[in-house]
């Protein structure tokens, strides 16, 4: 009977360890690629702000990148200590960006304790010999005044390709904000989920247990014996093995349930949204750099100064390029320029906004973000009014994405936990039959006997 405990014992023990293993697989791959997620947003994030923000420099300044006796121009701009873009960036976006002449900082808005701009600092020399010397872009993180900043560098060309500075700016990681919430909200379900699936997985099993080491009657039982006994024997451990491998499958499908269909999905939305807050911010920048003046609407066109939006898609075409967004320009409620195409190529111009974009921004002059149809394609909008001098809304600005790009990234997350979760379960499920097979079979290397005590009492 001693040897029928030790067995359960066994069995239970390594039911358990697996199930803690494959837990800890679960959480620390859900964790990481989560935290991709998260990382990859920063990074796209960092990547417009530093396209859109170069593109909102080179409208304000015209001509080419130039060096006039040791100062940085922009045409016949001077670059050095301008930093009204700079300002702008900083304040719409909260990130801090800087112009360098070869190595040293001309032109930033970044500010030291006192207050004073950080004029005259230089780059590290890793940037300087990928950036300066080998003219390609470079991203990272670094500890600025204190605080932990995603980075990136960029160099800046004259016409002949020559590189003579560099384009820089860097975003606060604190900026990731709720997320970091949501992350921890993530890695406490993982547990909590697993370890109840693993609680109710012992019980069943140490029931089925029970059972089966009780219907273990033979003087002598071999896993390896080919008897009708032997094969009960396999039958028996391999539904063992079985019912584990469907606790195993139990805590994944539940956790994969809850982090891509809750945290996930909601911390994709949240990046995506902080995005394309980013992106509108920096492209009604661009809008008031690109055309001058005030909006108006004259002869059924819209105007912004001198220049008619109607049709024109350079600032659309322009965001499209440097991000993932599409971007469409309203007068009233109906669609004059965007980047946007439907099925056939065509544009969909002259299209009408959806009621409660019309009831939000056009009547009650206020910015809506939520999903929106546009020409049949699912997307997440950000719907801006345009007014007039007089402060009269006369139209609309909207930037926005294809929902499919979310569900895609949700999609390549979901492909790669899956991947490594049933990888972890085979191995699992092999561990676990091995074994088992290895302590059954020991049960050959005793006399014992659960009817009767005859074994037993022999050892006296």
């Amino acid at each position: 009977m001693k040897k029928k405990v030790m067995l359960k014992q066994k069995l239970l023990r390594v039911s358990i360890i697996l199930i803690a293993l494959f837990t800890a697989a679960i959480f620390f791959v859900t964790n990481s690629k989560v935290t991709n997620l998260v990382e990859k947003s920063i990074s796209l994030k960092l990547d417009y702000i530093s396209n859109l923000g170069m593109d909102i420099i080179e409208s304000k300044y015209d001509g080419n990148w130039n060096v006039k006796n040791g100062k940085l121009y922009r045409g016949e701009n001077l670059i050095n200590n301008e930093s009204q873009v700079l300002d702008g960036i900083k304040e719409k976006t909260g990130s801090i960006a800087t112009v360098f002449l070869g190595d040293e900082k001309v032109a930033t808005n970044e500010l030291d304790s006192d207050g004073i701009r950080t004029i005259g600092a230089k780059v590290s020399n890793e940037v300087t010999e990928r950036v300066l010397k080998k003219g390609v872009a470079y991203e990272g993180t670094e500890n600025v005044l204190g605080e932990t900043y995603a980075v990136k560098y960029v160099p800046i060309k004259d016409n002949a390709g020559k590189v003579l500075g560099i384009w820089f700016v860097g975003m606060p990681k604190t900026n990731i904000g709720s997320k970091d919430s949501q992350i921890f909200t993530m890695r406490i379900s993982i547990v909590v989920i697993s370890i109840l699936c693993g609680i109710l997985g012992c019980l069943l099993l140490m029931l089925y247990t029970k059972k089966f080491l009780n219907d273990i009657d033979t003087l002598k039982v071999s896993f390896l014996e080919s008897n009708s006994k032997g094969n009960k024997t396999q039958r028996k451990v391999l539904m063992l093995s079985l019912f584990l491998i469907g606790t195993f499958f139990l805590i994944w499908f539940t956790v994969q349930g809850f982090t891509i269909g809750n945290v996930v999905n909601n911390l994709e939305d949240s990046n995506m949204k902080d995005r394309l807050n980013a992106c509108s911010q920096l492209g009604e920048m661009l809008i008031d750099e690109t055309y001058k003046g005030n909006w108006t609407v004259s002869y059924d066109k819209l105007y912004k100064g001198s220049n008619s939006l109607n049709n024109d898609s350079v600032i659309a075409d322009k965001i499209g390029s440097d991000t993932e967004f599409i971007s469409t320009i309203f007068m009233g409620d109906t669609r004059i320029a965007t980047n946007i195409s439907k099925a056939d190529g065509t544009k969909p111009i002259g299209a009408k906004a959806a009621k409660e974009v019309v009831e939000t921004v056009l009547k009650q002059g206020k910015e809506y973000v939520g999903e929106i149809t546009v020409a049949e394609k699912r997307c997440i909008e950000k719907y801006m009014p345009l007014k007039d001098s007089t402060g009269q809304v006369i139209g609309m600005w909207a930037i926005g994405v294809e929902k499919k790009v979310s569900i895609r990234q949700i999609k390549d997350l979901r492909k790669a936990i899956s991947q490594i979760s049933i990888l972890a379960i085979l191995i699992a499920f092999g561990t676990f039959l091995v074994l088992s097979v290895k302590m059954v079979s020991d049960i050959r290397n005793y006399n014992v006997c659960l009817s009767t005590r005859v074994s037993e009492d022999s050892s006296y």
